[in-house]
């Protein structure tokens, strides 16, 4: 792998942008001209696609000339955008194109939903504003209803706070070429810049010191620029299509529903909610029916693939119960089974209900935030001595009768072959799920819990205490400590998951491996060694 031949950063591309400097502002329109300049290039940011449909998708990118700065460095003046898409690489063969208008008060930022395309199709796109182009980006159709697909590939990635480490695992997904990427949150991390970590030691890179904790819109659309600047990120979201879900670090770490773990009141905290929405809408390729109300964001919703999958990605964050017993991790908390307990709210239960009763795909697909199987962490390096089994309260064992509703959910489904998708835990499991949670017990379902991009620090080839951890939990069939991301092939026999492992994070372009492989059957629930 190489980190200079990425796009959005060739020579060819800079000159174009080099030819809209003249002006005094950043981003304004031209006396007596139609389009706008600018005096650096206003793509900084990459473009991205995602909702793929089997008609289209969704195309986004955000005028930035200046990042960093407030606003992007743009004023307040609307900018006209065009936008083309095409079935070849070379943008020669033009099937749709048209313009639009990136705005103040969203940021300059773009969401095109393009329709009329043919399904289970490569398509490519790009932008223009002023003089300038953007990079080139890749984008796939989903197979119309009821149509076979004979294969699936997609990685599922998250957890990339940008001090962490280099972003050479999605360097890696870019090279890989998938269908999509279901990104399950921690896009962002909301702390403000430290140059090291709670053990003192330094980060292989740093956060402008002038980054405060993020609280307003200024502050989390400064953090996703930062981000998002990165072109191993900007390549993978020019690769192909993204599920954009989120976590907690969206906002702040562990916030459940209208509070936060500083107990801060919710007509307070609903304020931060609703910047952090804003900015997580303005730089994700989402649909403008995921446009925020205030604090609030439909981000639930369901891909049907032909008939190969249906994929419903979940919200566990902005309708759950708040964490039982002070949250932490907990060996005896009666309150985490309490009938009343959610995860998802009482909405969202029955929309799932629905989509699993409709479901007409082989596999039955939950992409969603936390760890969903029962887990007892005692035996986990950073977790001090604890007398019983502890589980952890962010979790879906803080909400087990929740989970036991989910689970009637899947039993349910007309094809019973359950595959749930995680992260959030910096580590990678897998993981059969049980219905009653006993070693002898038959699995139901599957689940792949993804490691981090870079969040936690190189890791280590072994996970310490792994024969342990396995011993305290028979149905865990694999625990690994680095960082990287899950590669999912999917067929109508089989689901192969390959969970790909960056040997170091520390310093860039390290190599990336595949650490071990897992397959699950149709039709027979349990995972084994590929």
């Amino acid at each position: 792998m190489t980190r200079n031949n990425h796009p959005a950063l060739d020579r060819r591309t800079l000159c174009k942008a080099a030819l809209g400097l003249g002006l005094a502002a950043s981003g304004v329109w031209a006396p007596g001209r139609a389009r706008a300049q600018f005096r650096a290039y206003p793509f900084s940011l990459g473009i991205a696609s995602g909702e793929p449909a089997a008609d289209g998708f969704v195309i986004w990118t955000r005028l930035a000339p200046e990042p960093l700065v407030a606003w992007g460095g743009m004023t307040i003046a609307p900018v006209e955008a065009t936008w083309e898409v095409a079935t070849d690489a070379a943008m020669k063969q033009v099937v749709r194109s048209g313009s639009t208008t990136a705005r103040y008060e969203v940021g300059h930022a773009v969401h095109v939903e393009v329709e009329g395309l043919e399904p289970a199709r490569e398509y490519f796109y790009r932008f223009r504003a002023g003089e300038a182009e953007s990079p080139i980006g890749r984008a796939k159709t989903l197979p119309g209803p009821g149509a076979p697909l004979d294969r699936l590939a997609f990685a599922a990635a998250g957890c990339q706070q940008w001090e962490g480490g280099y972003y050479t695992a999605w360097r890696a997904i870019a090279a890989e070429a998938f269908d999509f990427v279901f990104h399950y949150g921690d896009y962002i991390y909301d702390y403000r810049a430290f140059a090291a970590d709670r053990d003192n030691r330094p980060y292989p890179r740093a956060m402008p010191a002038n980054f405060p904790v993020c609280y307003t819109l200024p502050d989390y659309r400064r953090r996703y620029a930062l981000y998002k600047t990165d072109p191993d990120l900007q390549a993978a979201h020019a690769s192909c299509p993204f599920l954009a879900s989120f976590d907690d670090h969206e906002i702040t770490d562990n916030w459940a529903a209208d509070t936060d773990p500083k107990n801060t009141p919710a007509e307070a905290f609903l304020f931060r909610r609703a910047a952090a929405f804003q900015a997580w809408y303005e730089h994700m390729p989402v649909r403008r029916s995921m446009l925020p109300r205030g604090p609030d964001v439909t981000a639930y919703r369901h891909f049907r693939l032909g008939t190969l999958a249906d994929i419903a990605v979940l919200d566990t964050r902005q309708y759950r119960s708040k964490q039982p017993c002070g949250d932490g991790f907990k060996s005896d908390c009666g309150a985490a089974d309490e009938d009343s307990r959610t995860m998802l709210g009482a909405a969202q239960e029955r929309w799932l209900a629905e989509v699993m009763r409709s479901a007409t795909g082989t596999w039955q697909v939950l992409a969603q935030q936390v760890l969903f199987s029962r887990l007892n962490w005692r035996s986990f390096p950073w977790l001090p001595a604890m007398e019983g089994e502890p589980h952890r309260m962010d979790s879906w064992d803080g909400a087990t009768a929740a989970r036991a509703r989910v689970l009637a959910m899947l039993r349910a489904a007309p094809a019973r072959n359950p595959v749930v998708l995680s992260g959030d835990a910096h580590v990678d499991l897998a993981l059969d799920i049980k219905g009653d949670w006993d070693a002898k017990a038959p699995a139901v379902g599957v689940e792949f819990l993804t490691t981090s991009i870079s969040s936690g620090g190189d890791g280590s080839a072994t996970m310490k205490n792994a024969d342990a951890i396995l011993a305290d939990n028979p149905h865990l069939k694999f625990v690994g400590n680095r960082r990287g991301y899950t590669r999912h092939v999917v067929t109508p026999k089989s689901w192969r998951a390959d969970l790909r492992a960056v040997e170091r994070i520390s310093v860039p372009d390290a190599p990336v491996a595949t650490q071990k492989s897992l397959v699950v059957e149709a039709g027979r629930p349990g995972l084994v060694d590929a």
